[in-house]
């Protein structure tokens, strides 16, 4: 979830991490103690300063991460605010290959990745940074909002990454997902069976795409309260 309200770019910043606190601990109370809770800061977050008051603004319900408290150009800001922060740092949806990971880990960025399997270089090139995580005790948790067949990719990645951790997921148990593929995998007791068809595991039903043509999405824009868009 993300930790901040909606709208928190025109609300002054004590505001959102009071808010922050108190959405958190509502989370913790109604789940118990070991449930874990992941944030996600979707990068909203401008000043490191602001990164480290929400991390402690969280750190109370003891979090599984803190996901994207900074944008990732600047890897020295990250790595001050990862040293910093006593809650585990999750980024890397938007590097590309092993050699922007490289860098993650060299200078101790965070302490689990999420590299994007359409975006990052595909599965071998997963796989390479994979390795390179795990010699630097880092975890993997792929970026996953996208369809089908980068799940089910990532699932064989998964079931053969030694410090693989967890993986994000969006069901496929209801359409129009459920019907752009034949025999979707779905979740049992909390884990997605491993595909054992030919090849990804992965057919599709090429007549169910001609009832979902594709449509046109972009991400809104956020404003501060004067009206002046947010530049992050």
């Amino acid at each position: 979830m993300a930790p901040h309200p909606p709208r928190s770019q025109s609300m002054p910043y004590n505001a959102v991490t009071r808010a922050a606190a108190q959405r958190s601990e509502a989370v913790r109370n109604a789940v118990g103690p070991d449930i874990d809770l992941a944030f996600d800061a979707h990068a909203t977050l401008f000043e490191p300063i602001r990164a480290l008051q929400m991390a402690e603004a969280l750190k109370p319900v003891r979090p599984f991460w803190l996901e994207e408290p900074l944008r990732m150009e600047n890897m020295d800001a990250l790595a001050a605010l990862k040293h910093k922060a006593e809650i585990p740092i999750a980024t890397g949806e938007c590097l590309y290959t092993k050699y922007d990971f490289r860098q993650i880990l060299e200078k101790q960025c965070a302490d689990i990745i999420q590299p994007d399997i359409a975006l990052a270089g595909g599965v071998m090139e997963q796989k390479k940074i994979a390795a390179m995580a795990e010699a630097h005790y880092v975890v993997m948790a792929p970026h996953n909002p996208m369809g089908p067949l980068a799940t089910m990719v990532n699932v064989h990645f998964a079931a053969s990454t030694p410090n693989f951790l967890i993986l994000e997921y969006h069901p496929d148990d209801e359409a129009p997902r459920k019907d752009l593929i034949r025999d979707p995998i779905l979740v049992k007791d909390g884990y997605l069976p491993i595909p054992d068809k030919p090849g990804w595991g992965y057919e599709v039903n090429e007549e169910a795409f001609k009832h979902y043509p594709p449509k046109p999405w972009h991400r809104d824009f956020a404003y501060r309260a004067d009206g002046a868009p947010d530049f992050i």
